[in-house]
């Protein structure tokens, strides 16, 4: 084998060594992004979770006896009806 055979050989399996790293490079750069974005995402969930249980300890001790009527679907039928 000679000098240049070899140096063909080892540029041949050099190049598609090098694609593989530059794409796990940007996979690895894209994890770290999906990651972060899935830690704030469950931060604003978090978040709209205590939102909701004030509103519906809000709505339980709220009084809605007065403002609220029964319903009659006889009495209340919509005007197309």
């Amino acid at each position: 084998m000679t000098k240049q055979q070899n140096l063909n050989d080892q540029a041949s399996f050099s190049a598609p060594i090098e694609d593989l790293q530059v794409r796990i490079a940007f996979l690895d750069d894209l994890v770290d992004q999906l990651n972060d974005q899935v830690a704030k995402q469950n931060l604003e969930i978090a978040d709209l979770q205590k939102q909701m249980k004030l509103l519906y300890s809000r709505i339980e001790s709220a009084d809605l006896s007065e403002g609220i009527a029964a319903f009659d679907p006889m009495t209340n039928r919509p005007p197309h009806y």
